[in-house]
């Protein structure tokens, strides 16, 4: 099977298990898959710890001002959370964008780093959560092994499970091994980060400073803030907030939630502040953003991967 046949039958696969456009968690952990029958258009997602591989369509990302894409011929790898303005480029009715997500389980990654990296490897530095690679024979080939696993509860069960392992250790053969290494890797400054991306993630309600999230970090304030800087593109405060902020807009579109509901869940005090501070991040206030997002089709079944 060459290259075409393989991303062609992944995108069969994909489609048989989408009957409709959204996001479907599948019988295999940690792998779902999403389909959309139309193009988007810029929307600010959380995205988890993922590699996501596409079958048909186009689909942007942009981190700090650095646009990602990533289509059948590029897949994705995201080590830790960040939001992420994403966007779908080609999709149709007759070609639907397709994708399906594994999760990253930096325990998994890590697992089989003591399997294949020596021991006195150097920890990776730290360097931006996001990137894309051109999609490879082997990947594409452990790809279509996985979602095959779909058509059978067994194969599910029993060898899914091995396949996503292996589909994770072809990503750290690969251009971007030395992202995914990162969180696997205990010394390493994005596993360090990842700690306090999770604290964020976690207690993003509370109030959180620099100093307790260094500590959770395991480091100094000022070498803390340049690696969260360098993973993220932002400082950690800036990060809280855009968490907050982009929670703050899922509660009020997936939710059905008022918008003093929703400030007060992801810890803002000040109505006013939050309603100055949301219609900076997305160009409208509060309550004509939830109203544009539903007019364009979004809800929770649709958020992007």
């Amino acid at each position: 099977m060459n290259r075409d046949e393989r991303i062609a039958e992944l995108a069969r696969r994909i489609r048989a298990h989408t009957p409709t456009d959204g996001r479907f968690g599948t019988s295999i952990d940690g792998v779902d898959l999403f389909r959309a029958s139309e193009p988007s258009p810029i929307r600010c997602v959380i995205y988890h710890p993922c590699v996501i591989i596409v079958a048909q369509g186009s689909k942007t990302g942009s981190v700090g001002g650095e646009i990602f894409k990533y289509s059948p011929a590029r897949y994705l790898v995201l080590p830790v959370s960040l939001p992420i303005d994403a966007q779908i480029v080609h999709a149709s009715q007759r070609t639907p964008f397709l994708s399906f997500s594994v999760r990253v389980d930096p325990s998994t990654v890590a697992d089989i780093l003591a399997e294949t990296m020596p021991a006195d490897a150097p920890a990776p530095q730290a360097v931006r959560g996001i990137a894309v690679s051109e999609t490879t024979e082997e990947l594409l080939d452990a790809a279509g092994r996985l979602l095959a696993c779909l058509d059978s509860e067994a194969d599910a069960r029993v060898l899914a499970p091995q396949i996503r392992r292996e589909l994770l250790y072809r990503v750290l053969q690969g251009p971007q091994g030395g992202l995914l290494r990162g969180v696997g890797t205990r010394d390493a400054r994005l596993n360090q980060v990842s700690r306090a991306l999770q604290l964020i993630h976690a207690e993003y309600g509370r109030a959180l400073d620099v100093a307790e999230l260094a500590r959770a970090a395991h480091m100094s304030p000022s070498t803390f803030f340049d690696a969260f800087r360098a993973v993220t593109s932002h400082s950690p405060l800036q990060y809280l907030k855009e968490v907050r902020l982009t929670r703050a807009r899922q509660i009020m579109i997936w939710e059905g939630a008022s918008a003093k509901r929703a400030a007060a869940e992801v810890g803002y005090r000040s109505a006013t502040q939050f309603s100055r501070e949301f219609k900076r991040r997305f160009g409208r206030p509060p309550a004509q953003e939830r109203a544009w997002a539903i007019e364009t089709g979004e809800s929770a079944s649709a958020r992007p991967y």
